[in-house]
C-alpha cells in the first residue's frame, strides 16, 4: 500500500518569486498521493492570503489554516502537523524547491524499508535565478556527526506517528526546531534510511541560513541548546558549544570513571631523524605519553623483537619507570601477532595500539577518545594523525576509492577544503597506528588477523567491528605525530591485495561515510 505523505510548510511572507517556484515543484511531483498542509503565520503581504485561498480551491489536497496572531516557525509548524492525516511528514520550507520525483524516491525507500521511521536525502542549493550549486553528498546515518551538524536537514521525512509521539516542535528552539525534532526522533528509533539523491533545493534568498552562516546566530545557539539537551537525556556528560569558526556545534565529553587503559607497543628499536635529531622512535613516543598525557591511569606495553639494542629498554626503563612492560618476541615479524601478544599481557579494559614512531600532541587525547569510546556501541576511537612537517597522515581510514587514509597529505589547517575535518565521525575504518578499542570487542572479533602480518591488518579488524554492528569514530580533537615517511612507496605484495579483496571486497568502493564536503 502507498503511503500518504502530508508536506508541512509554514508559511511567513516568502519572497513572492519563490513560493511560486515551490508551488510549482509540489504539484509537479510524479507520486500523486500527498497532501499540503499549509499555515500561515500572520504574513503582512497581502498577497500571501489570496494565494493561500487560491491554492485551497484549487486542489483538494491542499489544506490552509490562518493564525489569528503570529507565533513564529514553532506553533506554525505544529500547526500544520495537526492539519495532518498522512502517515509520513515532508517537510517543505515556504521558499524551497523539490525534485520532481522527490515523493517517489521516498515512496520507493519505504517500500523497501517497510519498518523506516526517518528518511533524509542529498541537497543542494539554489539561488534567486535558479542556478544550482554546493551539492551535498551525505554520509549514511552517522549519529557522531549529527551532534556537531545537522547534516540530515533537507529533504527529511519522518513517520506522523512518531512526530506526535515525541511532542512535536518545540518551543525555544527556533532556528533549529528541526534539529532538537530529529535529536528527539533519533532517541526512540534507528530505523533510518538515507536517500543518496539531490531530493531538495535549498534557495539562498537574503537573510536565510543557506546564504550566509552568520545569518541567523540565534539558530545556532539553538542548535547547541538541542545537543546539551539531547545528550542529557541520553545521560551523558558533556560541554556544548557553538563553534562559531567552524560553524558547527562542539561536544566535549567528560570522563567520569577513567578506565584503566593498556598501551601496545611493538617495536625492534628502529632509529630516524625526527625535527633534525637522530632518535630512538619507541623511546620518543614513550617519553611523550608519559611528559604530555594529562589522563593518567594507563600502562605502557612494549613488544620487542629479539635483537632489539639493550640500550633501547634501558632508556625505555629510565622515561617511564613505573607503567611499563617489556615483552620480548621472538617470532619472524607479524605486527598482527605482535600486537596480539601485547594485549594477552595486558589486563585493561581498554586497549590502544600505537605505532612507534608517534609522538603525542594534544595532552587530553586519552580523555578524547575514551570520551567516545565509553558509549556502549563503539568499538574502536582513532585521532588525527600528521606527518612531521604537519600535513594529515591520516584522518580515519577512506573505502571509497580502494583503502587508503583519508586527506593523506593535505594541511591539517585547511578545514575549509573538507568539512568532515572539522568535527567528530563515524568511519568505515581507522588506522592502527593509533586506535583505542575495547578489550570485550577485540577478543569478540578473534583481535588482529595475523594471516595479515603487514599491511591491511587495521582495515581488516575495523570491517569485523562493523559486521558485528559496532561505530567506529575518528575525531579530529586528539592528535599524535606519525613520522612515516610521506614519500614512502607502498610496500604492499599482491598476495596481501588478493586476502582483503577476498575476504572484505563488498565493502571496499562502498564508504558508508567518507562522503566528500
Amino acid at each position: 500500500m502507498k503511503p500518504l505523505f502530508s508536506v508541512i510548510t509554514p508559511v511567513y511572507n516568502p519572497p513572492q518569486y519563490a513560493f511560486e517556484k515551490c508551488i510549482e515543484t509540489v504539484f509537479a511531483q510524479e507520486f500523486k498521493d500527498w497532501e499540503w498542509c499549509l499555515v500561515d503565520d500572520c504574513s503582512t503581504a497581502p498577497w500571501v492570503k489570496n494565494r493561500l485561498n487560491e491554492l485551497q480551491a484549487l486542489d483538494q489536497r491542499v489544506k490552509v489554516y490562518f493564525r489569528s496572531e503570529n507565533g513564529g516557525i514553532v506553533a506554525a509548524s505544529n500547526d500544520a502537523i495537526s492539519l495532518a492525516s498522512g502517515d509520513f511528514i515532508v517537510l517543505l520550507d515556504n521558499d524551497d524547491e523539490l525534485h520532481l520525483e522527490a515523493l517517489e524516491e521516498v515512496a520507493k525507500s519505504i517500500e523497501a524499508n517497510p519498518n523506516v521511521d526517518y528518511l533524509y536525502s542529498n541537497e543542494d542549493k539554489i539561488t534567486e535565478d535558479g542556478e544550482h550549486f554546493d551539492e551535498f553528498v551525505k554520509p549514511d546515518w552517522s549519529p557522531e556527526r549529527f551532534l556537531a551538524q545537522n547534516y540530515c536537514s533537507h529533504l527529511s521525512v519522518i513517520r506522523t506517528s512518531l512526530v506526535n509521539q515525541v511532542g512535536r516542535f518545540k518551543t525555544g528552539f527556533d532556528g533549529a526546531q528541526d534539529y532538537d525534532l530529529f535529536l528527539r526522533i533519533t532517541e526512540r528509533t534507528k530505523n533510518i534510511v538515507h536517500i543518496p539523491k539531490v531530493l531538495y533545493h535549498w534557495r539562498t534568498v537574503p537573510g536565510s541560513t543557506a546564504s550566509a552562516n552568520n545569518a541567523k546566530l540565534y539558530a545556532y545557539t539553538a542548535a547547541a541548546k538541542a545537543v546539551d539537551e539531547h545528550l542529557k537525556r541520553r545521560r551523558i556528560v558533556a560541554d556544548v558549544s557553538f563553534d562559531q569558526t567552524r560553524s558547527l556545534v562542539s561536544v566535549k565529553r567528560h570522563v567520569i570513571n577513567h578506565p584503566k587503559i593498556s598501551i601496545i607497543i611493538p617495536t625492534c628499536g628502529t632509529r630516524k631523524s625526527v625535527f633534525g635529531v637522530d632518535t630512538c622512535l619507541v623511546v620518543n613516543a614513550v617519553e611523550s605519553i608519559e611528559r604530555k598525557s594529562s589522563y593518567t591511569n594507563f600502562e605502557i606495553i612494549v613488544v620487542v623483537d629479539k635483537g632489539t639494542p639493550q640500550q633501547v629498554i634501558t632508556d625505555l626503563k629510565t622515561v617511564c619507570p613505573n607503567r611499563l612492560k617489556i615483552i620480548d618476541y621472538d617470532k619472524p615479524f607479524n605486527f598482527s601477532d605482535k600486537c596480539n601478544v601485547g594485549v594477552v599481557n595486558s589486563d585493561a579494559p581498554l586497549i590502544l595500539m600505537l605505532n612507534d614512531d608517534t609522538e603525542v600532541i594534544s595532552p587530553d587525547w586519552l580523555e578524547t577518545m575514551v570520551g567516545h569510546i565509553t558509549e556502549e556501541d563503539v568499538a574502536m576511537v582513532g585521532p588525527l594523525l600528521l606527518y612531521e612537517d604537519g600535513r594529515i597522515q591520516s584522518a580515519g581510514h577512506s573505502n571509497t576509492h580502494s583503502l587508503h587514509n583519508f586527506c593523506a597529505g593535505y594541511s591539517s589547517n585547511d578545514f575549509g577544503h573538507f568539512r568532515m575535518l572539522k568535527l567528530a565521525r563515524e568511519v568505515s575504518g581507522l588506522t592502527g597506528a593509533c586506535a583505542l578499542i575495547k578489550r570485550d570487542a577485540y577478543f569478540e572479533v578473534g583481535g588482529m588477523s595475523e594471516i595479515f602480518p603487514l599491511a591491511f591488518n587495521d582495515c581488516d579488524i575495523a570491517f569485523k567491528f562493523l559486521e558485528l554492528g559496532y561505530r567506529l569514530i575518528w575525531t579530529p580533537n586528539a592528535r599524535l605525530f606519525h613520522f612515516e615517511t610521506a614519500s614512502r612507496p607502498a610496500h604492499v605484495k599482491p598476495s596481501e591485495v588478493k586476502l582483503i579483496m577476498s575476504r572484505w571486497g563488498r565493502k571496499i568502493n562502498n564508504d558508508d561515510y567518507c562522503k566528500i564536503h
